[in-house]
């Protein structure tokens, strides 16, 4: 559908104290609204806010509350009266209010344009962007609201931005730059993204399969041995939406249920911001620590939870949770100890994301054989977000006919049909079978993406092709993907830190490395005299980097990479530099958004499951070129969770290595820079950029 090209007119912004708020008294103060319609008359969005200096910190923290409504006197009025009386949220600022009348505040905002439809889409991505905000302690907000189609939601970006724009001129602190929020973990992890058609379909699936598990398991306390929870297994390569649609079904599942002689999921769609928890208990399981501390900030801005890992938990600590407690000879409780053999009462949901990441023996801090089985054992609906590609270690993978019959296609292509699983050790099961299949993360067309898709699966190098940018209706919609093969890492580093620190490109560029220089996380490097793990290499006299840092550099640890010394690229692993300002508070920002590690390298464990705009990946001498194919060598690899075997037998170290390299390749939204230490892949890498004219 076309439209004709009208100017869209400026957003309307008027602040207000809220108590006591009433047309009259705001018209007093602000002569300047007398006449306009668009506060008063027309639907409008608005913003309540109290900020306060932490005590600790001594930082300003926001408390806040995003709403649309067709009359903002009878809505400022409901918030302040009968809500202060039955939420505890609403309570807390009314008190704030009653005793400072300034210290709880709003802003309103108008559009001449503005009908339903687009001030819900105003109002969720409002939502959205300051979930982001470092300055927000609390966001009481209920659901997600994102519209589908109307007229005229070809205006909503540029009206949503014009206002946004206006808000950061007011108020920096709490509306900061729109790339600043963009580039958040918190933003790129909220419930409030709108949904592809795919993940619409997916979550109302699974909504209903939900439903109908926890209909029929109500009365279940714990379950029988042998018998297991309902599984939902959503697939999709890594990109294509999935942590998305699960913080979304978080979000939905720990909001909108109710009580109607059982607990079940509510349907309704009315929007109704005061649907309530009533006796549904959702957990969030992360296995990757860094994906957990995003989690656990979403949970507490939003109210899912009062305190860190309270709903969002490991999979250990949620399988101790729900296991009856060790006894001794004597048959007495162990102080601390649980049986994880021994499961005792059971939660509603559990959704788990990175599925892939969990366990399948025991470990020092497991004592199961199984985490997935395990968490069945303790949920009546576990949601489980898998992707096998992603696998890294040789303690996660699953025997291979068991992860066949796991991740088989149900027969059901809507996913409502349970399929029964039997593994091989006689377990058995109902899964029901998700795919997500559409790229979300990289920003390019098909021709690139496919590119990075045979050379991430170890399949072939082939012509970098070249990329275009996309406009729609005469606007650019996105820029040209970029892959970029460099000769030399320091160059690499340098383009790098280069994007990260560009005004129209700030924010998530790092540089990344495969697993192929030593790190150890609980031991200094004697080596180091400060102690730390390096990524190093030099230029050797024949013209090609070697692993290391030569025998003759005088120069020691002295780390940097400088264009005035193109001979040694030296940078430390990711959590070994230590910044002057960095504090408690700091420690749940991903390491991709502290500001220092712009200087260190990124690995798998700190950047799986995370975005970044562009991303350099020096490739190690892992992944080699030979005889006219990818290989992966074990011997020159580091990691040893990846290349030693099981049970002394299974060797699982080249589909490891491989899906190190497939995580690392896929980060980049916008751009992936290469150099590869091994001659012969870098040779062909240089070959298949010249041979696609880049």
């Amino acid at each position: 559908m076309s439209h004709r090209k009208t100017r869209i007119p400026d957003s309307v912004i008027a602040e207000a104290e809220c108590w006591d708020f009433t047309r009259d008294s705001f018209c007093q103060t602000h002569p300047g609204f007398q006449d306009n319609e668009l506060v008063f008359d027309y639907p409008t969005v608005y913003i309540i806010y109290s900020q306060a200096e932490n005590r600790h910190s001594h930082r300003t923290e926001y408390l806040a509350y995003v709403g649309e409504t067709n009359d903002i006197v009878s809505r400022t009025y409901q918030h302040f009266g009968p809500d202060a009386r039955s939420r505890e949220d609403w309570r807390d600022l009314a008190k704030r209010a009653e005793s400072d009348r300034g210290c709880v505040r709003q802003y309103i905002i108008g559009n001449a344009h503005f009908n339903k439809s687009l001030t819900l889409d105003v109002e969720n991505r409002m939502m959205q962007y300051l979930l982001g905000v470092d300055a927000i302690k609390q966001l009481n907000n209920r659901r997600a609201n994102a519209q589908g189609n109307y007229y005229p939601q070809h205006e909503f970006d540029e009206i949503f931005s014009k206002t946004w724009r206006a808000l950061h001129k007011r108020n920096p602190e709490l509306f900061p730059l729109e790339s600043v929020i963009r580039d958040s973990a918190l933003f790129k992890a909220s419930p409030f993204h709108r949904l592809t058609k795919e993940q619409r379909a997916a979550e109302e699936r699974i909504l209903a399969i939900t439903r109908a598990a926890l209909m029929r398991q109500s009365a279940e306390e714990t379950l029988e041995d042998g018998e297991f929870g309902q599984l939902i297994i959503v697939q999709g390569a890594a990109g294509t939406g999935k942590t998305v649609l699960i913080s979304h079904l978080f979000n939905r599942l720990s909001r909108e249920v109710s009580v109607k002689g059982e607990a079940v999921i509510d349907d309704d769609e009315s929007g109704d911001e005061d649907v309530r928890t009533k006796g549904v208990t959702a957990y969030m399981l992360i296995q990757h620590h860094e994906q957990r501390h995003v989690y656990n900030q979403v949970a507490k801005k939003l109210g899912l939870q009062k305190k860190v890992d309270e709903v969002v938990q490991k999979p250990t600590s949620f399988i101790n949770s729900f296991s009856a407690p060790k006894l001794d000879e004597a048959g007495n409780p162990i102080r601390g100890k649980r049986d994880v053999n021994k499961p005792q009462g059971r939660a509603d949901i559990a959704l788990i994301d990175e599925a892939h990441l969990l366990l399948t023996q025991g470990s020092q801090g497991y004592q199961g054989n199984n985490m997935l089985l395990d968490v069945m054992r303790r949920a009546k609906v576990t949601v489980a977000v898998f992707d096998p590609a992603q696998i890294l270690q040789t303690s996660q993978h699953w025997d291979e006919d068991d992860l066949a019959a796991l991740l088989a296609p149900t027969n059901d292509p809507t996913g409502h049909e349970d399929s029964e699983v039997t593994l091989k050790d006689g377990v058995r099961f109902f899964r029901s079978s998700i795919h997500l299949g559409q790229q979300m993360r990289i920003s390019a067309g098909e021709e690139v993406i496919r590119w990075i898709d045979d050379f991430a699966s170890g399949l072939r190098i082939g012509a970098i092709p070249h990329d275009h940018s996309e406009r729609r209706r005469g606007k650019k919609i996105r820029d040209a993907y970029e892959i970029k093969v460099f000769s030399s890492p320091i160059d690499l580093f340098l383009a790098i830190k280069q994007k990260a620190i560009d005004a129209q490109d700030k924010g998530l560029s790092r540089v990344l490395a495969t697993y192929d220089w030593a790190y150890k996380s609980k031991k200094k490097n004697e080596l180091d005299p400060d102690g730390m793990w390096n990524v190093e290499l030099h230029l050797d006299y024949d013209g090609t980097w070697k692993m290391g840092l030569s025998e003759d550099d005088d120069r020691g640890f002295e780390r940097g990479a400088d264009a005035a010394d193109p001979t040694r690229f030296c940078h430390p692993w990711n959590y070994c530099l230590v910044h002057p300002s960095s504090s408690k508070l700091d420690e749940e920002t991903a390491w991709a958004e502290k500001p220092e590690t712009i200087d260190e390298i990124g690995s798998t464990y700190t950047i799986q499951g995370f975005d970044l705009n562009y991303a350099g990946v020096i490739i190690g001498p892992s992944v080699k070129f030979r005889d006219g194919r990818i290989c992966f060598d074990a011997s020159s690899s580091k990691n040893s969770q990846a290349t030693n075997k099981r049970n002394s037998t299974l060797d699982y170290s080249e589909k490891n290595l491989r899906n190190e390299l497939s995580v690392l390749l896929r980060r980049g939204v916008h751009g992936l820079y290469l150099f590869a230490v091994d001659p012969e892949l870098q040779a062909e890498l240089l070959r298949a950029q010249d041979a696609g004219g880049l």
